[in-house]
């Protein structure tokens, strides 16, 4: 995984880790650093920050696909 790919995942700042939870209820976490293992699992992703104590705040959450890395769909350009 290049540092591009993970500039292309929309999260919010100060994310530490991240946490997949399927549809079947399966609960999965890693650092956000390695993303890339979620690759292939569709579910809800919850973005963390981890606090001191080895807690966490939750910042946010998305769908996750399962499609690794992000694809970018590039618009056309127009000329005059």
């Amino acid at each position: 995984m290049s540092y591009y790919d993970l500039k292309l995942l929309k999260r919010p700042k100060g994310t530490t880790h991240a946490r997949l939870v399927t549809d079947s209820g399966k609960k999965a976490q890693c650092e956000i650093k390695d993303f890339e293992v979620f690759e292939g699992v569709e579910g809800n992703v919850t973005f963390l920050k981890e606090l001191r104590g080895g807690k966490y705040k939750e910042l946010g959450d998305m769908y996750f696909d399962g499609v690794w890395p992000i694809q970018v769909e590039e618009e056309e350009t127009v000329v005059n």
